[in-house]
């Protein structure tokens, strides 16, 4: 298993138009956006990456979004995903659409998200899967240096275990893109729908819904340890 920390720069893209299928690929990931969206209530939320702040979350009631990248045009702060300036527990929802791949230290990236998420706040991810069609690009004898085949690529079965070791319970997890991005065309709609129903673990994308989940701060006493009140009572003169 390859470490998620590296020390080498990430070459990430700018926008969805610098990935194959890019816009196919931002269509499929703002369809399961908007289908999850509805849910999410509170003051704001954050997107984090310059593909992220592409992505639309109209459909959400929370009306004060903020997009934080290294460099884009739409980003309203910029920093460091690895290095959120903000204050702990005041984002009610972030959306890292494939943030992790292009992360030198994604670790790092997903305690700074769980630590500005509020108590019970939505993390929503994207991703691209090792086990697939893309995944199996790498060991192709060709020139796969672009753009997506040079992404770090974490299964998503990893990227679960990173977010229940963070407190997260995670809500639902989507698979979609069943194709190697070689071809300027999207796999066909009965390809797409047939993967999901017997390859599941083969799509080349996947879009995790996590919720944060704190412990209580003060925890429940067991009530034989709790000694009795003594009732007090009136003597007779």
């Amino acid at each position: 298993m390859r470490p998620a920390r590296i020390q080498e720069v990430v070459a990430s893209p700018y926008s969805w138009q610098d990935l194959p299928l890019g816009d196919w690929l931002l269509r499929q990931q703002q369809t399961l956006l908007d289908e999850q969206l509805p849910r999410i209530f509170g003051y704001h939320i954050l997107k984090v990456g310059s593909l992220s702040a592409e992505l639309s979350c109209h459909v959400s009631s929370v009306r004060h979004q903020l997009n934080v990248a290294r460099e884009s045009e739409l980003a309203g702060v910029l920093a460091k995903p690895e290095h959120l300036p903000f204050q702990e527990s005041c984002i009610d929802m972030c959306l890292l659409a494939h943030s992790l791949d292009f992360s030198k230290d994604p670790h790092q990236l997903l305690r700074e998200v769980e630590r500005v998420l509020t108590a019970d706040g939505y993390i929503m991810l994207s991703g691209f899967n090792p086990i697939s069609l893309l995944g199996l690009r790498r060991y192709v004898p060709l020139p796969r240096k672009g753009l997506p085949f040079s992404s770090r690529m974490f299964t998503p079965s990893r990227v679960k275990d990173w977010l229940n070791l963070l407190g997260f319970e995670v809500l639902s997890d989507e698979r979609f893109a069943y194709t190697s991005f070689v071809n300027n065309r999207p796999a066909p709609l009965w390809f797409e729908r047939f993967g999901r129903d017997y390859f599941r673990m083969t799509a080349s994308c996947y879009f995790i819904v996590a919720r944060k989940r704190r412990a209580p701060l003060t925890p429940v006493r067991n009530p034989r340890w709790v000694k009795p009140r003594i009732a007090a009572t009136s003597v007779g003169g």
